[in-house]
Formats: C-alpha cells, structure tokens, sequence
C-alpha cells in the first residue's frame, strides 16, 4: 500500500519575523523567520530551541494585521549552522482560518509558478563591471 502524501497542502514561501510565545503562559520564547505557510502548516527558523509535539502561538503580522496562530512543532532539523528549522502543524479556529486563507491566497499569486526559473542575466540591464 503507498504512503499518503506528507503534506496535502501547498506551502507558499514568504519571509516575515515571527515571535514564538509558549501555549500555556504566552510567554514569549524566541523570535525567527517565518519561511512558509499553508493552511495547515508553517515553517519556522529560529535559533533557540521548540521542543517536538509541544504547542505555541505563533505571531506575526500581515500588512498591518497582527495574527496569532496556535500549532504544534511536528518536526525539527537543524543544519550545519546554528539556526534550527521547525515545521509547524497548525491548530486553527474557524475565524482564524478564513482569515489566513486570504493570507494563503496573496502568497499563492505572488509566488514564481512551480518549476520556473529566474534568468541568469537580465540582457537589457547594463552590467555591473
């Protein structure tokens, strides 16, 4: 039998700073970049360590709209630099995912089309020798 996709939602890249507050006191734990986000889920990078299958409220803002986001970390990996990623499942309220819907929504119409690539040179602009 195969395996079910790992995510069923598209991801959209973005790139906004985001602040991590714990679930239970809304204490603020550390500040990284938020890098995507779908309805489901998110990634975060950050320096300082989440723990796995615990839940946060993820805060961010969208032209000029400040979000509050709950979710539990469903994965980490951290790579050669000290900067660890974390993928985010999200834990949302109807009223919460309408809204991030239209958030989803923009990042999907400005992303590049799947598969396309930037040039290598813009042959109208004058070099920079």
């Amino acid at each position: 039998m195969p395996w079910p996709p790992r995510r069923t939602l598209a991801r959209y890249p973005c790139d906004l700073p985001v602040d991590v507050h714990s679930f239970m006191r809304e204490v603020r734990v550390t500040s990284g970049r938020l890098s995507n986000l779908s309805i489901g889920g998110a990634l975060i990078h950050c320096r300082d360590p989440l723990e796995r299958g615990v839940a946060y409220f993820l805060r961010f803002t969208w032209k000029g709209t400040l979000l509050k986001l709950s979710g539990r970390v469903a994965w980490v990996s951290q790579r050669a630099t000290r900067e660890r990623s974390y993928g985010i499942e999200l834990q949302l309220t109807r009223e919460q995912e309408s809204f991030l819907r239209g958030v989803v929504e923009s990042l999907r119409q400005e992303a590049p089309p799947p598969g396309a690539r930037a040039p290598a040179r813009d042959y109208w602009q004058r070099r920079k020798d």
